[in-house]
């Protein structure tokens, strides 16, 4: 099967790791991807280095800028002309306005498919529902989360909608990374218990939150050692590093700009955090502890609580709750037999549901139904009219 896939972002957040680790993992499996991404930004320098080429890099510019959009719109309908694909796959708005105004008019046009990767609510619109209940052929949604953000759409849109979870690459992620050498190199001790939050820095991200748990564990476990690790803004960090200040447990947290050996980082942790306050439709960290033998607390944000199960998969806490979440991290170093119960239930959730062996045939088996629904239905007579709504639709 010959593949297009867009993804339009910038910054490179774990949508942009799912189009980039999708690409590759259809093209283990044998199909050709065609990968469509901005022209400057994070996600196209990962790509490079990734060894991923580029079928087009557009502009994507946002706003009123009719020449680049048109100059956006003539290099897709040329590459989508010439080179065929079977499935056009979009993974934001941005991109799949632009993927339906490209085919308009076409003779047999491919389907257009969309990943919903957010779990804010889609706006019920005429245009929203234009696009992904007439223009779309095929709507895969990241959790149930990111499935419900379709609200009153959903029921409409039926067998159009498949929930395919994000996998994790279990052979970069596992319990053998971890390494006595890199918690050394980063001053953390045999005896001393590391527990980390690995997220890029940004308020919903909870960084703040994990640190005033961070105090409260420190009264009882003197020993422990913390790690924030994420790329972001350096007024971000500062206010983090006045934070700990206060709190007077900087010799205690270590901050970590970004991890070129994440793998490693990962597995060396004893517990693994995520501290977020909101969103999280899908949460490729907390994927990557569980696969790596880390204990896990979490709170009860987006598609949490689909993978963790309280108790038995890891640890629940509400968003925000300080307390909460530092109870639950030293009931985990208090108890390790069973926070290592936790540990193995969590791995086989992660082989069983989020192994990429089966992600990638599970998205082809939607791309079948969209090009089966493609032939079994019509579309609005052009998609042109549509297209002043669509090409920011969200």
């Amino acid at each position: 099967m010959k593949i297009l896939i867009i993804n339009s972002g910038r910054k490179f957040t774990g949508e942009g790791a799912h189009s980039l680790d999708l690409a590759e993992q259809l093209h283990v499996h044998g199909h050709h991807v065609l990968l469509v991404l901005r022209s400057e930004g994070n996600v196209t320098e990962r790509a490079r280095d990734r060894g991923l080429p580029t079928a087009a890099l557009l502009d994507f510019a946002k706003g009123i800028t009719p020449v680049s959009k048109l100059k956006d719109l003539t290099t897709l309908r040329k590459l989508i002309t010439t080179e065929q694909p079977d499935i056009i796959h979009c993974h934001r708005g941005n991109d799949h306005g632009l993927a339906v105004a490209a085919i308009a008019g076409l003779r047999n046009p491919p389907p257009v498919v969309r990943t919903r990767h957010r779990g804010l609510p889609v706006n019920n619109t005429i245009s929203n529902r234009w696009l992904f209940l007439r223009a779309t052929s095929g709507v895969l949604a990241v959790s149930e989360n990111a499935a419900a953000s379709f609200g009153n759409m959903r029921p409409l849109l039926q067998d159009k909608l498949s929930v395919v979870y994000s996998a994790v690459d279990t052979d970069n992620f596992h319990s053998g990374r971890r390494s006595e050498d890199w918690r050394a190199a980063h001053g953390v001790a045999e005896d001393e218990p590391l527990i980390g939050l690995i997220a890029r820095l940004q308020r919903v991200k909870g960084q703040l939150f994990f640190l005033r748990a961070a105090a409260i564990v420190l009264q009882d476990f003197p020993k422990a050692r913390f790690i924030v690790a994420g790329a972001g803004p350096s007024r971000k960090k500062q206010i983090m590093e006045t934070l700990v200040a206060e709190l007077g447990i900087a010799d205690r947290v270590i901050f970590k700009d970004w991890l070129p050996d994440v793998h490693t980082a990962v597995a060396s942790l004893d517990v693994g955090v995520l501290a977020s306050l909101s969103s999280e439709a899908s949460s490729r960290v907390t994927y990557e502890y569980m696969a790596s033998g880390v204990p896990v607390v979490a709170t009860t944000v987006g598609c949490i609580p689909e993978i963790i199960q309280h108790g038995k998969t890891g640890c629940l806490v509400p968003p925000g709750d300080a307390e909460s979440m530092a109870n639950e991290i030293m009931d985990m170093l208090r108890h390790p037999e069973i926070a290592n119960n936790m540990q193995q239930q969590a791995l086989a959730r992660v082989h069983r549901f989020h192994n990429r062996s089966h992600w990638a045939p599970d998205i082809v088996k939607a791309y079948e139904r969209a090009i089966t629904y493609k032939k079994t239905h019509k579309n609005l007579p052009s998609a042109l009219c549509g297209y002043a709504r669509t090409f920011t639709g969200k």
